[in-house]
């Protein structure tokens, strides 16, 4: 008999479970722009490295990473 995979589109609640490589580098660009945009806008000093990694750090809490 076969059986159905879960599809790796699903949408996940938050910390129930790990999310997917393609997710989870989608979650973490998208938050590094939200950071990049909020620090052009206050005039903060930084770069993208370091909006990446604030974005990163910020999304493997979300998942406990």
């Amino acid at each position: 008999m076969a059986t159905k995979k879960a599809s790796s589109a699903t949408k996940m609640g938050s910390g129930s479970s790990k999310p997917d490589l393609k997710q989870f580098l989608g979650e973490i660009e998208k938050r590094a722009y939200d950071i990049y945009l909020e620090r052009q806008k206050t005039g903060k000093p930084g770069d993208d490295m370091s909006d990446w990694l604030q974005a990163e750090k910020e999304v493997k809490a979300k998942y406990s990473i």
